[in-house]
């Protein structure tokens, strides 16, 4: 734990949080949306992407995989490797240092593992995406086990990114009310 914290410590500056904010912009904004359009005119819908619902049955999951069709399954499972995976890492840790960097400035040196909570989303968020990659991979056999576990682990992302958004809005209040209270 020691060594992660190091490595915040380590890159924890407003240069490399801009470039993370940049990246992750350009990550929903081009990235994302653009991959399937490299390999193919087909286009997947937002409601066909099992990552950005709270929860799944394996029914809607395998109602989606058919509706996509052969390529289509096959830009998605690429996308959950080659684009959504190493964006998961790469939120994570801006989000953590984003979080650490504010806990630094409001001098909370003693909840620093609040900083860790950003990790849960990517851990997470990597457990969902391997799980949707074997389910595709899989297809047309059904891994009920599978979903439902990819499921779990797509409501625990959530419910960490909502911890995480909310933690680092309560730092920017603290941080916005304590300078407020020093300029007067």
């Amino acid at each position: 734990m020691t060594a992660l914290f190091h490595l915040l410590e380590k890159y924890a500056n407003k240069k490399n949080i801009f470039i993370g904010v940049v990246i992750i912009i350009l990550f929903n904004v081009v990235f994302l949306p653009m991959f399937p359009k490299l390999f193919t005119n087909q286009e997947i819908p937002l409601e066909s992407i099992l990552d950005l619902k709270f929860s799944y049955s394996s029914e809607t999951s395998y109602q989606i995989f058919s509706n996509l069709g052969n390529e289509g399954r096959k830009i998605y499972r690429l996308s959950e490797i080659i684009v959504d995976t190493p964006y998961a890492v790469i939120y994570g840790f801006i989000y953590a240092l984003i979080i650490f960097i504010l806990l630094k400035n409001n001098k909370l040196n003693g909840f620093i593992y609040l900083s860790i909570v950003p990790f849960l989303i990517s851990f997470f968020d990597v457990l969902e995406n391997t799980g949707v990659i074997i389910m595709i991979s899989n297809y047309p056999k059904k891994l009920e086990t599978i979903n439902n576990l990819a499921s779990l682990f797509t409501s625990l992302k959530w419910i960490f990114a909502g911890i995480t958004f909310l933690i680092i809005i309560g730092l920017l209040f603290i941080q916005f009310f304590k300078n407020k209270k020093t300029a007067f």
